[in-house]
């Protein structure tokens, strides 16, 4: 059995499982090329942190008009269509621009294309971003779209693809001109980074493929706060658009592991005091990577308080994936609400690789780690929120079927009865926990403020036969119906008691850490619970499917220690 490191070991060997991103920041390594790196980076330096194949032979590039790949590259095209101006052309002007209405009830959209070139036949795109400096921010939010035909920079129009091609619709607005959003931005002025969805990534492959590349657009016909962007005729290099693209070898899985090593806390309902301190201070002494944190934040509805606490122990720039709770909803929109932090967190940390509403309704690729963050069973927000919502419960089926991940989390708030040691009630509906068992993710939940994991479960929702709980206590597995859900709601608001007349008859947990009662592995242990967080540690032992976890409380105690495998 793994056993995590005490805190006092962790400020020498903080971080010191980062797999391939330390690699590729080591001082050698940075010096090579990347086929360099792979074949001739000391492997007995790194022996710790076991790389395999697949991700050691990433490769990242970017394409930006006289920067990237080289100052010579000429294959950036973009342009701004005006339903005001529908005949004129815009191609040469140094901003790209789109709008709903241009105070004069007529839509602007712009067009960005990028040749791409010395990608190797057969690679398989991992990920891929856009970045495009707003010249003028929106507090609208506008959607990428694929484009379907081709167009000409020095000759497009509102009404004209080419000189001699029309638009099925004006403004490239029709079936065979444009097709799947790719993702969306919106905000204030300054670098954004757009990280691309499924459809966007698997766009991108057509294009290394030899698919007919013909762009993007950024649009909306709604929208009535216009968003500028500098064009790649701007005078400032670094601002014109940029395509990166991370790849694998021909022939590799789409479906990567975790960097190895990569180390991710989870976290419920977290409060405002000291002892909200103390498990944030518990997550950056044990060294995570990231976050998860699901659900009701600082019980205050203060979001500047809360993203202050975050700063300043985890640092401006950490990973935090928040996820709304029932006591956030109150404080969600707004210019300064939760959500207004969280988007702003995700802007300046592009690893953290989300797409959608943040929070609510999205998807995340942080490091191979695939995140699906849902507001299911929170209808204090929405109504679209509530249990079994179908918006909801058909994003999750969707995105977890649109991913290849090895490794993928559902994180939301509430729970159903069964799925929690306390007198929570059902809140969620078992349609979203099946989607996710259906695809072998693991269910990462707060709300009630007690720790709880299940045994593998191969039947959730079917509570007679103990939701086809199976395996051993200290082994939990994941594939195609099975997995595992757990509550992790000691973020430091309060300790909850074990429900005795509701869950002595459970059958199907394997570790739980109440106020009144502690099992570890099914095994009655002396004590309570105190604060804390469940940690996880992805790809171990050389195993990308292998993961080592354990729960650890502000004091060093480790309420619950187990394996996860992937089948």
């Amino acid at each position: 059995m793994h056993t995590p490191r005490a805190r006092d070991e962790a400020a020498d060997d903080k971080r010191s499982d980062t797999g391939w991103s330390r690699l590729a920041k080591g001082i050698l390594c940075a010096a090579l090329p990347a086929l360099a790196v792979v074949q001739a980076c000391n492997a007995e330096e790194h022996a710790a942190e076991p790389i395999s194949e697949a991700r050691q032979a990433l490769t990242t590039v970017s394409f930006q008009q006289g920067a990237s790949p080289s100052s010579s590259y000429s294959g950036s095209t973009d342009a701004t269509i005006r339903e005001a101006s529908a005949t004129t052309n815009y191609g040469n002007a140094t901003t790209c621009e789109a709008d709903g209405d241009d105070g004069g009830g007529s839509d602007k959209s712009c067009l960005l294309r990028w040749t791409i070139s010395g990608i190797p036949a057969g690679s398989v795109v991992q990920s891929a971003s856009i970045t495009l400096q707003a010249t003028n921010g929106s507090s609208n939010t506008y959607s990428l779209y694929e484009l379907k035909r081709s167009w000409s920079e020095p000759s497009v129009t509102w009404d004209d693809a080419t000189s001699s091609t029309a638009w099925a619709t004006p403004g490239a607005k029709g079936a065979s001109d444009r097709g799947s959003v790719l993702g969306s931005v919106s905000g204030s002025a300054g670098s954004k980074t757009i990280v691309l969805n499924a459809a966007g990534i698997a766009l991108v492959q057509a294009w290394v493929d030899g698919t007919s590349n013909d762009g993007i657009v950024i649009a909306s016909s709604s929208n009535t706060d216009g968003i500028d962007f500098a064009s790649s005729e701007h005078g400032t290099v670094s601002y014109r658009p940029k395509l990166t693209i991370t790849y694998g070898p021909p022939g590799g899985d789409p479906g990567g592991s975790t960097d190895p090593g990569l180390l991710v806390a989870f976290i419920g309902d977290q409060g405002n005091g000291s002892n909200a301190d103390d498990v944030l201070n518990l997550i950056k002494d044990e060294g995570a990577d990231a976050t998860i944190h699901n659900g009701d934040f600082d019980y205050a509805s203060n979001p500047t308080a809360w993203e202050n606490r975050i700063n300043g122990i985890l640092g401006a720039n950490y990973p935090y994936f928040a996820v709304i709770g029932n006591h956030d909803a109150a404080a969600w929109g707004g210019a300064n609400g939760y959500a207004s932090y969280i988007q702003a967190r995700h802007a300046r940390v592009p690893s953290m690789n989300c797409t959608g509403e943040l929070g609510v309704k999205a998807t995340c690729n942080f490091r191979g780690l695939f995140i699906v963050q849902s507001c299911i069973g929170t209808s204090e927000l929405r109504s679209s929120c509530a249990a079994n919502a179908a918006d909801q419960v058909s994003f999750i089926q969707g995105s977890l079927a649109a991913d290849s991940s090895i490794w993928s989390v559902c994180a939301w708030h509430k729970n159903q009865h069964d799925m929690q040691v306390g007198g929570k009630s059902n809140e969620v509906g078992w349609s979203a926990y099946t989607a996710c068992m259906n695809a072998g993710a693991i269910v990462a939940t707060g709300h009630e403020h007690s720790y709880a994991r299940t045994l593998t479960l191969t039947d959730v929702g079917d509570a007679a036969n103990g939701h086809g709980k199976t395996g051993a206590f200290d082994l939990v597995e994941l594939g195609p119906s099975r997995n595992f859900v757990f509550v992790s709601g000691l973020g430091g608001v309060g300790i909850r008691s074990y429900n005795a007349a509701s869950h002595d008859d459970d059958t199907w947990w394997a570790s739980y850490y109440a106020s009144n009662k502690w099992v570890k592995n099914g095994a009655l242990m002396s004590g309570t619970a105190d604060y804390g967080a469940l940690f996880i540690r992805f790809n171990v032992d050389g195993d990308p499917k292998k993961a080592h976890a354990y729960f650890k409380d502000v004091n060093g105690r480790l309420a619950d220690e187990f394996t996860i495998e992937v089948q």
